[in-house]
């Protein structure tokens, strides 16, 4: 089985959002001219809005408890804002990257482009049968660089285009970092590690399904649900949780009888402290191995306290997971705002 450590990225802080609406102008840089267009949303939800002809926009963020909220345009890299209040409006500005982009020279072997291709499909939007299903739809923007026996780079020059018919959405994936690198000897490759850096944002596409197609596709949404990062932080804030024996923990989903098992690496309690209604942090150094249905996931915590919120967001800076929960990429993402019916 491969063996494969996976961070997933999505650029931000985390802190309470006091406001309702977040407003502003978004500005080119180097110019100081006003972007119309530009994309302003809540990373990974479907909750975003688009500046107008005069840079200008406002976003409804009374549902988004304190997630980040990010700023993408085409040719420029995303920015990612902290805190933000009603009693202000925002200058954002983008920075270009289109001749940064350009400069960039593949660093391999004529005729390789499409097994690169099949290389960072593989990592981006993972092995899984919903993976399967997904159609990266504008994948001639994609440029490969930097690329060694065991190192694999890419940047794309516009947002990637995902159409995910298993799980039926489409993903405007803006990536701003992929590197994918390994170890090899005589017989196999080994120590695999893929690091993606962006942001998405999702389009439900539910109602342009017949109706047998629909109950198709939340059958597979649940099942890409259960078990899933997702599914073990909502649990963490609902506190569904016991302790068997000292240490190990049985965190139960009492509604539809799913159980992870948490067992500490060292002898130490995890514990969640509730911030508010809607946000709490998971106490705890160290790796956590986590067992569903014996699949298994090694949850190493970075931090002394890693942020999380009811919905299932989490701090990624705080958390690394490799295994089972790793393996679960792209093509198997739901967006927070995602109910299990």
């Amino acid at each position: 089985m491969r063996k494969l450590s996976i961070i997933i990225v999505l650029i931000g802080c985390f802190s309470t959002a006091q406001c309702q609406t977040f407003k502003g102008t978004v500005y080119d840089q180097s110019t100081d001219s006003t972007l119309s267009f530009a994309v302003v949303y809540i990373s990974g939800t479907s909750i975003g809005t688009y500046t107008d002809i005069n840079g200008n926009f406002e976003l409804n963020i009374s549902k988004c408890g304190s997630k980040p909220i990010t700023i993408s345009l085409i040719g420029y890299y995303s920015v990612t804002l902290i805190e933000y209040n009603s009693n202000k409006t925002y200058k954002i500005y983008l920075s270009n990257k289109i001749n940064e982009l350009n400069e960039v020279v593949v660093k391999g072997k004529k005729g390789k482009w499409e097994t690169y291709l099949r290389i960072f499909k593989r990592e981006f939007l993972g092995v899984s049968e919903n993976a399967s299903e997904c159609d990266l739809l504008n994948e001639k923007d994609l440029r490969f660089f930097n690329i060694y026996d065991t190192t694999l780079s890419a940047y794309s020059l516009k947002p990637l285009l995902i159409h995910n018919k298993a799980l039926g959405y489409t993903i405007t994936y803006y990536l701003d970092k992929f590197k994918y690198s390994f170890q090899k000897d005589d017989k196999r490759i080994f120590n695999e590690t893929c690091f993606i850096l962006g942001n998405y944002l999702f389009k439900d596409d539910l109602l342009t399904l017949s109706e047998s197609e629909r109950q198709t596709v939340e059958d597979r949404r649940k099942r890409a649900y259960l078990g899933s990062r997702m599914q073990f932080f909502r649990l963490l804030y609902i506190g569904n949780y016991n302790y068997k024996g000292r240490f190990n923990i049985l965190l139960s989903d009492t509604t539809i009888s799913t159980v992870f098992l948490i067992q500490p690496t060292i002898h130490s309690k995890l514990s969640v402290i509730k911030k508010d209604s809607l946000s709490g942090y998971l106490k705890y150094k160290g790796d956590l191995f986590i067992t569903y249905k014996k699949m298994g996931t090694t949850m190493n915590i970075k931090k002394d306290s890693v942020y999380f919120e009811k919905d299932g967001f989490y701090d990624p800076f705080g958390v690394v997971f490799s295994g089972e929960m790793s393996d679960r990429r792209i093509g198997d993402l739901l967006p927070f705002e995602y109910l299990l019916k």
